[in-house]
């Protein structure tokens, strides 16, 4: 039982834990400090002078950048 145990845990190491690394985009990212460096701010409604590029943190929050 403890050889099937030892395989169980070789292919979770082996499959799902590279995929986090190379897909992060599938977890949760933090889209602030970019949409700070374009000169955004993340609010929850952007105003009519506004232009929404992305979500920031949550998808109640979006990255309002000035006309």
């Amino acid at each position: 039982m403890k050889i099937h145990l030892f395989f169980f845990i070789l292919l979770i190491w082996v499959t799902i834990l590279p995929a986090r690394k190379k897909f992060p985009q599938y977890g949760s990212v933090d889209m602030r400090k970019l949409c700070k460096k374009g000169n955004g701010r993340c609010k929850v409604e952007c105003h009519e002078t506004e232009i929404r590029i992305a979500y920031c943190i949550r998808p109640g929050t979006h990255c309002c950048l000035q006309r």
